[in-house]
């Protein structure tokens, strides 16, 4: 982990921008990261033919960076949760009794992987809940597709409902032609306008770095991120490699129950089938 700062003009007043920088292209994905990925693949397949809404490799580092800085509370909101991969990741990290997922429109591999999952079909400029009703609330690679129109409209509505930790994820310094479907752009002086009570950290990959936007609503101090030691390291990844034996173990007893049950179907009559 390294830091980034950039000063403000001489004789500015302007905010100096200070970001830490953590490579995510290389973390090794989480156990609720891996049980997740296993789950999906079991579904869908390693690679679907159609892509919408699947992660790519990069993906999963950034969910679990972002899913390790989350504090725990009663009820968090995921606005924008696609195909849901990472609300599952919020529900399978136990930090959360609840975990409700927004979004205006279906995936077709939206997925609830847990009983503690609520969907809402709804617009994040318009959310239909009480202030203050989620201890956390994030919102990841959404804001760069809202229109300008609703944009400010969607930013006040993620602050109302959140009564603790907003997080919200966005591409960073974004090379132009922008990618299809983003509508805005965001650079050092967009994240200090938009957000400037925010702790930012830059999620670096090649070419398309992301940036993480901390707010607290209840006025908590920001915790950094701990510094790990080489044991601390070793073990989180000793907890990847069990996470991955225990996803194959439930895949392949999923797949031995699927087989079983097609033998026996077809010995039954034809009439018994249907």
């Amino acid at each position: 982990m390294s830091d980034v700062q950039s000063a403000a003009p001489a004789g500015s007043s302007a905010p100096t921008f200070r970001a830490q920088r953590v490579d995510v292209q290389h973390l090794a994905p989480s156990p609720e990261a891996v049980e997740v990925k296993s789950a999906y693949e079991g579904i869908f397949g390693a690679e679907p033919e159609n892509r919408g809404g699947w992660y790519h490799p990069a993906d999963w580092g950034r969910t679990t960076y972002v899913l390790s800085r989350l504090r725990s509370g009663d009820a968090a909101l995921d606005v924008g949760a696609g195909a849901g991969q990472f609300m599952n990741m919020m529900s399978a990290s136990g930090k959360f009794g609840s975990v409700t997922a927004l979004d205006h429109t279906r995936f077709n591999k939206y997925t609830e992987l847990f009983d503690n999952i609520h969907r809402v079909d709804g617009s994040i400029a318009d959310m239909e809940f009480e202030d203050d009703s989620f201890a956390v609330v994030t919102c990841m690679e959404v804001l760069e597709h809202i229109p300008t129109e609703i944009f400010e409209a969607g930013v006040r509505e993620l602050r109302r409902v959140c009564s603790g930790q907003l997080v919200m994820t966005v591409p960073f310094d974004e090379p132009e032609p922008l990618s299809k479907g983003h509508v805005r752009r965001f650079v050092e002086s967009d994240i200090i306008d938009l957000f400037p009570n925010g702790r930012y950290t830059i999620l670096d990959r090649p070419k398309k770095p992301w940036i993480l936007i901390e707010e607290h609503l209840d006025g908590s101090p920001f915790e950094d991120a701990p510094e790990l030691s080489a044991a601390d390291l070793r073990i989180l990844e000793l907890e990847r490699q069990l996470a991955v034996l225990r996803a194959r173990r439930s895949l392949r007893a999923a797949n031995w129950t699927g087989a079983k049950l097609r033998s026996l179907r077809r010995r039954l009559p034809a009439s018994l089938r249907a």
